[in-house]
């Protein structure tokens, strides 16, 4: 075995890593799908009879904060991948730790576009 087959094998992804990888992605695919099929067009059932009715109601204000948590979410999942890819290898709980913050990410961002949460949008 020479040096650089050794180096080869170092450099191999772990299936920690791997199947860490896809479950972030899956999450990330999964809180965007949702935010836009279902948070957007459908929103809250039930709005104020006052005029001007609160932001949810909007379909307009739902999209623009459907688009800012959709990037919030693509630039977590991204910061995630490069955490596990660089530094799971050393410390594991890294891949855990990037699935948390997706699953965090994606339903404040899901309720933060179906409901306009003023605050986070």
């Amino acid at each position: 075995m020479t040096a650089l087959e050794g180096r080869r094998s170092s450099v191999r992804p772990t299936a920690a890593m791997v199947v860490g990888i896809l479950i972030m992605t899956l999450l990330a695919l999964i809180a965007v799908g949702l935010i836009w099929w279902v948070a957007v067009p459908v929103g809250p059932e039930v709005c104020a009879l006052t005029m001007p009715g609160p932001r949810n109601c909007f379909a307009h204000d739902r999209q623009v904060a459907a688009t800012v948590w959709t990037v919030v979410i693509a630039v977590a999942c991204l910061a995630a991948i490069l955490a596990t890819v660089v530094l799971s290898r050393r410390r594991s709980w890294v891949v855990g730790a990037g699935i948390v913050l997706l699953l965090l990410v994606s339903v404040a961002g899901f309720a933060a576009a179906a409901w306009v949460v003023p605050a986070l949008a």
